[in-house]
C-alpha cells in the first residue's frame, strides 16, 4: 500500500487552512493511505482542528487510511484542552496523541 504524506508548516489558521484542505484532497485522490505532518505548525487555531477532524471521518466513512505522522506537540495539545478535545476519548487518544495518556 503506498503512503501520501502531507507536511502542514507555520501558522496555520482560517486564512490559510484553504491550502492544506487541498492537500488532503490531493492526497487522498492518489492514495487509500495519508499520513499528515503537524510537527512544524506553530500556531494552530480551530480551524486546524475542524478540518483534521473533517478529514478523519470521512476517510473512515470511506474505508480509508489516515492517520497523524507523529503525535501533535504542545501548541495543539493546548489548542486540543481549550477545545474540549481533552481528556480524550480512547479512539481520539490514538489519533491524536498515539496513545500517550500523558495529556
Amino acid at each position: 500500500m503506498s503512503i501520501t504524506h502531507v507536511v502542514a508548516a507555520g501558522d496555520l489558521c482560517l486564512p490559510s487552512i484553504g491550502l492544506l484542505a487541498d492537500d488532503l484532497s490531493h492526497a487522498f485522490a492518489a492514495s487509500d493511505a495519508v499520513r499528515l505532518d503537524l510537527s512544524a505548525v506553530a500556531a494552530p487555531d480551530l480551524s486546524v482542528v475542524q478540518l483534521v477532524e473533517s478529514a478523519r471521518r470521512t476517510a473512515r466513512d470511506d474505508g480509508r487510511d489516515f492517520a497523524l505522522a507523529s503525535p501533535v506537540g504542545a501548541p495543539f495539545r493546548a489548542l486540543l484542552a481549550r477545545a474540549g478535545f481533552t481528556p480524550a476519548s480512547e479512539e481520539d487518544a490514538s489519533f491524536w496523541f498515539h496513545g500517550d495518556s500523558a495529556q
